[in-house]
């Protein structure tokens, strides 16, 4: 059996050992006692990939437990239904989950999905952006007045979205925010039916404006683009939330649901299984009608899979500058100790 390690306190059974009669040392497999974890997905979107791949390839009942996915397409809603125990692990922003426990949730963040902040935000090709060539963040100005998609109102999306506008001199209320949901859905309002002039979005949004020629990204956070404080926050970007009273009282079980989503993260990094990986993913991202569908999807699916966390680890001065970024953007109204919002057992490096 193959070892793993977290830097953490939490020691996950392949480094339990047992002696046998025989006076050798074997590792301990982790086992869960049957529960079933709800997990949130984002739906149109390769969302929660390690969940996904865990349920798709059997990783959950390797190790006793059942992964039940749920398409919830925020992070506070993602939030409200973990505090009201209709899901048991919530992936999205640290920024919300430190503004929940700030808000006194019981919630703790135990691992990380993706280590790098994944917005973009994308015009339709008919706005006009006079400053663009001004770059960030004088570019923010040609948004005043503008209907601005977000995936959901008060997501981390349009937290950011105020953040960026704070740069350049501007107010929240300087735009008009609109819930779009997924990124299908705001491709529809941005640029088929015109109900708003950008997005902050996460992928595909991107993939399908430049294939359709119809809106640009001008801002990619993916790749750097936009408040450079947001480099410093790499490594605790979009996280795994869970009640704290429901990890401290259930140890084994979140042994057995860290080494189902290492096995997972071990198999979608594996360029063997792309192949299979699209084909996980196409009954679950549709483009419609779309002309070249398959390929975008195929294209697209390989761009972000290195996006993915290989090991869940939570790096924590990351994670502090989630938390004091929030604080200087009105996202939270108080400082919060990133290891007040970080599960102490939980998958960490300094």
């Amino acid at each position: 059996m193959k070892k793993r390690s977290f830097t953490s306190k939490l020691c996950v059974a392949s480094a339990i050992v047992l002696t046998t009669s025989s006076g050798q040392v074997a590792a301990q497999t982790p086992r869960a006692n049957g529960e079933t974890l709800g997990i949130q997905n984002y739906a149109s979107t390769t969302g929660n990939m390690h969940a996904i791949i865990a349920k798709e390839k059997g990783f959950c009942e390797k190790y006793n437990f059942k992964c039940e996915i749920r398409a919830i397409n925020s992070t506070s809603l993602g939030l409200q239904a973990l505090i009201g125990k209709t899901i048991d692990i919530a992936q999205g922003g640290a920024d919300l989950v430190g503004a929940a426990v700030a808000a006194g949730a019981e919630v703790v963040i135990v691992g990380t999905s993706l280590p790098a902040n994944i917005l973009s935000i994308s015009v339709r090709n008919d706005v006009p952006m006079p400053s663009r060539e001004k770059g960030y963040p004088g570019i923010m100005t040609d948004f005043k007045g503008k209907r601005i998609g977000v995936s959901a109102r008060g997501s981390s999306s349009e937290k950011y979205f105020n953040a960026m506008l704070k740069d350049a001199g501007l107010k929240p209320e300087d735009v008009t925010y609109v819930a779009v949901g997924a990124p299908s859905t705001t491709y529809t309002a941005l640029a088929v039916g015109r109900q708003i002039d950008a997005a902050i979005m996460f992928q595909p949004l991107p993939q399908i404006c430049r294939f359709n020629k119809t809106c640009e990204t001008i801002i990619d956070m993916t790749i750097g683009e936009g408040p450079k404080s947001l480099q410093a926050t790499i490594g605790a970007n979009i996280v795994f939330a869970a009640r704290k009273e429901m990890v401290e009282s259930n140890p084994k079980l979140m042994e057995a649901f860290y080494a189902a989503m290492t096995d997972a993260a071990d198999w979608l990094h594996d360029p063997n299984n792309f192949d299979e990986l699209v084909k996980i993913y196409t009954p679950m991202i549709s483009f419609g009608d779309m002309a070249g569908a398959d390929a975008m999807r195929r294209n697209w699916i390989k761009s972000v899979i290195s996006a993915y966390s290989k090991d869940l680890k939570v790096k924590v001065s990351a994670l502090q500058e989630v938390m004091d970024f929030s604080l200087e953007n009105n996202i939270i109204d108080v400082k919060v100790d990133a290891k007040k919002v970080l599960w102490d057992k939980a998958p960490q490096t300094p």
